[in-house]
């Protein structure tokens, strides 16, 4: 897992370019509780939220929105590798 602050750079297969920042194991572990329903089912649009907010972030240094993605496409691809640059070892 990145440490708090780390950041990676990130192109899409359409070329688009974002910057990923790790907002440190505290918050990435609330992130993940608080996409979590009653059940402990994890519900993804409040997850994407959580990632648009505090990871995922244009190379002007900006915030993502659902609507950005709808524009440009490649949602899928940059919330999959977000999600691997937040949560797994490695």
């Amino acid at each position: 897992m990145a440490k708090k602050g780390e950041q990676q750079k990130f192109e899409t297969k359409n070329g688009n370019k974002y910057i990923f920042q790790h907002p440190g194991l505290r918050e990435a572990i609330r992130m993940r509780d608080t996409a979590k329903n009653e059940h402990g089912v994890q519900q993804g649009e409040k997850l994407y939220e959580s990632l648009m907010e505090h990871v995922i972030f244009q190379e002007d240094g900006s915030k993502v929105t659902f609507e950005h993605f709808e524009e440009v496409g490649g949602f899928t691809e940059v919330m999959s590798a977000a999600v691997k640059f937040t949560f797994q070892e490695g």
